[in-house]
């Protein structure tokens, strides 16, 4: 079939480009919330719709508008991390084009989109016949699996220039009325945190909010993603009964669940406010107003004392703040130097 669509692309002269619109990315990122799916996006996105000369954030949609699409799209699909079936069940029952179909009979898809076998994404979805969604795996628009969609964007004095993202739809507790309320737990790297979950598990109480960080594009660097700790927290939470979130300037797995929120910037390398955070800190995540905020940071004295701090240590450090990853060989050494922001798809600049 690839080397059909090949084919047909190359006898009509239709290139990656044509397919490649605002568009076609709103499309896909309407799928993706629907389904409920992984973080990634709004870093894979972004990359593709720059390779296409697209700027997702102007040219695709808004942070805000990212929002108020996820807040009013359902989840179709009983899927794992948060459902009971995974990918090849949905395959079973018809696979994505039910989907699709169940989308654009809604009115939430642009089927005037040109597909790569040469027709428009209404036409390819007529001609294919989809089944209507069978209930348990895929459910219908009028009768979703969860009443809201997947992802959401956070903003608020930890995350200035929004971006900071929660999969709304992997929450398993501890939210009251949209609102959770934690403890900094403050960790420097990933290794940090295995360590004391490895050692140290009961000191990990409910509703703690476990920060990693320097961990980001620059940072690590490379914006490695947070499955190990993850998985860990979660087992934990299950085995006590408890809420532990998560926030941290990299990036997780699709499989990953529970109160997460990751790509949390400026990243702790360039003195990101994440960078300002200590333990005890009172972390506050409000989705009713889509806010990622450390109450200390209003603090204009806190706030400045503590980046006086950091920016010491950095002085310190010949450059580089004393508890980031040291780095070593040209290509880390390039990653580190050249890493765009998560907001900017989180690859190096060319």
């Amino acid at each position: 079939e690839l080397v059909d669509c090949l084919v047909t692309m190359t006898a009509t002269g239709l290139r990656p480009r044509d397919i490649v619109t605002p568009a076609s990315l709103r499309n896909a990122l309407t799928v993706v919330i629907a389904m409920g799916g992984s973080t990634n996006v709004a870093l894979h996105c972004v990359e593709i719709a720059r390779a296409a000369g697209i700027d997702l954030w102007a040219d695709v949609l808004s942070q805000a508008e990212f929002n108020a699409l996820s807040r009013r799209l359902p989840v179709l699909v009983n899927m794992r991390p948060f459902g009971r079936y995974s990918m090849v069940d949905v395959e079973a029952v018809g696979g994505l084009p039910v989907i699709v179909r169940e989308l654009l009979d809604a009115g939430l898809l642009d089927g005037d989109t040109r597909t790569c076998t040469g027709e428009t994404l209404a036409e390819q979805v007529r001609r294919l016949q989809p089944p209507a969604p069978d209930g348990d795996v895929i459910h219908p628009v009028s009768r979703p699996f969860k009443t809201t969609g997947g992802l959401r964007l956070l903003g608020g004095n930890l995350a200035p220039e929004g971006g900071a993202i929660l999969k709304v739809a992997g929450v398993e507790g501890g939210i009251t009325d949209g609102v959770f309320t934690g403890r900094a737990r403050v960790f420097n790297g990933e290794a940090a945190l295995i360590a004391a979950l490895e050692d140290r598990s009961d000191s990990f109480a409910d509703h703690d909010m476990v920060v990693i960080r320097y961990e980001g594009p620059r940072g690590a660097p490379g914006m490695p993603e947070m499955l190990d700790p993850t998985s860990r927290i979660t087992a934990l939470c299950r085995q006590r009964d408890i809420t532990i979130a998560l926030m941290t300037d990299a990036r997780f797995s699709g499989g990953s669940v529970g109160l997460v929120i990751g790509h949390v910037g400026p990243e702790a390398f360039l003195g990101g406010p994440i960078a300002l955070i200590e333990d005890g800190d009172t972390i506050v995540v409000d989705l009713n107003t889509d806010r990622l905020d450390c109450r200390e940071l209003d603090d204009p004295v806190v706030h400045d004392a503590r980046t006086a701090a950091w920016a010491s240590a950095v002085e310190a450090g010949g450059g580089v703040h004393p508890a980031a990853t040291p780095v070593d060989g040209r290509l880390l050494r390039r990653m580190r130097a050249t890493a765009q922001p998560a907001l900017l798809g989180g690859g190096m600049r060319p």
